[in-house]
Parts: structure tokens; sequence; C-alpha cells
């Protein structure tokens, strides 16, 4: 029997529910930090009440915020929210909004714990990490509006615009201490994002499902995550306002991003990273493109996940997916999303095949005839 170890990420708080974040306060109280930042981004922070909400529950513990995080997590913006962060005294970071706040807070608050305060001290960190506890971390409270689970993982990624790259940090000490689902705040999230941000959560159970790493712990919860998946978003996509649809996407994001955390994923993933990088494809757009023709290579390979799909869904695992896609009206080319050559997708096969996920997959991909052959089904 193979020898696997897994490693629970650090104890964390979840508060679920309507109406969850006004109790944001008596939570940090009861950690007793009283000096709160917050990230967000633009369309948040002006397009809707919630940044206004967001400092009302956390009343005179608010110290400030930081607006202008952009998809991917470009780093400049990073840094600048670390020095406002660092200025105004904050013990506590929280994040209001997707899977790219999400990722900033989380480095915004390893860049205070390690004194980093410029783009070279986090990519020198980037290249020197590694998975030893973090002292000195600020609490680190998530509060999503999509449906990524990137506030359930421990890893987090940046955008270097300078060597068009994306890479970031991963240690179980950037799990949050906090993370708030609240199914009203997804009023303020457009239809399409919260969809295609939810595939994300599906591209993490099925992947986890043929992870690496994967036990019977993380199989089960990625299981019960693609059955709540299945089931909730064709209500959300029939009525954007159905709250308990709503909840229970929620609830999968939370199973389907331990399970890839304990598991592993693969090059569906993986070359998500690199169309985002790359292309400025948004997280979940990725999924959608990325993980049918990623389960239709791995093939049998993919036993796993195709035999829990055929189960939640009643069709094969690649079916069951394109199927669920496109009757959320969501995008399945690369073409579709992006004014990119498909000469400039199938030039991205020497990354494809340099990513970790590759030799992780549980069909490997070590040829860059497959992956080009791949990469132009995507397209």
């Amino acid at each position: 029997m193979t020898i696997i170890s897994f490693t629970t990420t650090k104890s964390l708080t979840v508060l679920r529910g309507s109406g969850a974040m006004s109790e944001v306060g008596p939570a940090l109280d009861k950690r007793k930090v009283s000096r709160a930042f917050v990230l967000t981004g633009q369309s948040i922070a002006t397009k809707t009440p919630l940044l206004d909400d967001l400092r009302g529950a956390l009343g005179p513990r608010y110290v400030g915020h930081y607006d202008r995080i952009g998809a991917h997590t470009p780093m400049p913006e990073l840094i600048e929210a670390v020095i406002a962060a660092r200025a105004a005294g904050a013990d506590t970071i929280l994040a209001l909004g997707g899977g790219s706040v999400v990722d900033a807070a989380k480095i915004a608050a390893a860049c205070l714990a390690f004194g980093i305060d410029t783009m070279d001290g986090l990519r020198d960190k980037i290249v020197s990490q590694t998975r030893d506890p973090i002292p000195g971390l600020p609490t680190v409270v998530m509060i999503p509006t999509t449906a990524s689970a990137a506030e359930f993982t421990t890893g987090a990624g940046v955008f270097d615009p300078e060597k068009k790259h994306k890479n970031g940090l991963n240690n179980p000490s950037l799990v949050p201490d906090l993370v708030v689902l609240d199914p009203d705040l997804i009023a303020h999230t457009p239809p399409f994002l919260w969809l295609s941000s939810a595939i994300r959560s599906v591209d993490h159970a099925v992947e986890a499902l043929g992870g690496w790493r994967a036990t019977p712990y993380t199989d089960a919860l990625a299981e019960k995550a693609l059955e709540l998946l299945f089931d909730a978003l064709p209500r959300c996509h029939a009525d954007p306002a159905d709250t308990s649809a709503i909840g229970d996407v929620q609830s999968a994001t939370w199973l389907a991003g331990t399970a890839c955390t304990g598991a592993g994923t693969g090059i569906s993933h993986g070359i998500g990273y690199l169309f985002g990088a790359n292309f400025g494809v948004p997280h979940g757009v990725c999924s959608c493109i990325t993980l049918p023709y990623v389960m239709a290579w791995n093939a049998e390979a993919g036993g796993k996940a195709d035999r829990v799909l055929c189960r939640v869904a009643g069709a094969s695992g690649p079916e069951a997916v394109d199927r669920l896609i496109r009757t959320l009206g969501l995008p399945r080319a690369l073409s579709e999303v992006s004014d990119v050559s498909l000469a400039e997708a199938q030039a991205l096969a020497p990354k494809a095949l340099a990513l970790p996920h590759a030799p992780r997959n549980p069909k490997v991909l070590d040829d860059e005839a497959k992956a080009r052959e791949l990469l132009e089904r995507m397209y």
C-alpha cells in the first residue's frame, strides 16, 4: 500500500447564513484584535453598498481600505495595499470580493509578517518560500462574493506584470482565521461572474478526485461538493435571487476548496493559470474552457471523477460538465473570450509541460505535440 501523507489546514471558523457579515465585529473582538484593514476591488467599492456595509459592521475597528485590487492580483497594486495596511497599523486584514481579492489578502498578510514592501522582496520570498509556519501573521478574514473557493485553500497567486508570469505563495498558515459565507452579498455579484466562478469549484472537486494526494477524506468532500453544485447551479441560473441555492453553492465551495487543497490539482488548473496570466481570462472562465477537455483527455485515468459524475449527473464526466456549463450560458472556448490567435494559444505548449501539475495529472502531460493538440481543442 502506498504511503500518503495528509496534513489538515490550520483551524478556521466559518460564519455562514443570511446577515453573517454583520457579525464580523464581535468575531474580531473574540480574537482580541481591533485594527481592521479591508482589501477590495473597484467594482465592489464603487458599484455596490458592500464596502460601506462592512465599514458599518466593523465600527471603530475599521482603520482603512484599499480598493484597487484587480483581476489575477497584480503585484504593484498588492504592494501598494501592503504599504497602506502597514501605515494604518492594521492587526487584521479583511478581503471583500472574489478570488483575486482573497489571494491579495493572503499574500498581504504574509508580506506584513515578513516585513516585505517591495516587488523584489516579494519575488525573493516566492523563490525561497517554505511550508514552515509563518510567525507574526495578522488575523485574516475572508468575505467572498464569488464561488471560487480561494478562501479555503493554502495557496495564493499574484501576477507579475514585468515578467508576465503568475506565481505565488503556498503555505498552510495562509488559510484565513475566519470565513464569512453570507448569501445576501451575492445579490451584488453579476450572475455571469457568480456562475462562472462556481465552475472553478467544480474544477476543484473534479481534479481533487484525481489528485496525486487524494484520500478517502478528500474524495468524500469532492463528491458532496459536486452533488451540491450540479443541483444548485441550475437553480441559481433560473433565479439569481435564490438565497437557498446560493447558500448550497457556498457550502460546496467550502468542500471543494478543502478537497483540492488536500488532494492536489491537475492540468485544468495549470493551463487555466496560463490563460489567465497570458491572456487575461478570468479564473472561472478558464475552468469553463479547460475542464471538459482535460477530462476527455484524461480518459480512463480520470475514472474516479467519471464515476462520481455519472451518479450525480447521469452522464460521463466530460459530457456532464460540458452540459452544465452550456446550461448556465457560459463560454466553452478560448476564442469566445479572447482575440488571441490559435498560434498564440498553442505557443503556450512548452509552458504547459513545465507546469508542476503536468507530471501529477492523472494522465501525465509530457509531450509538446499532445499539449499543442489539447490547447487547440480548448481554442
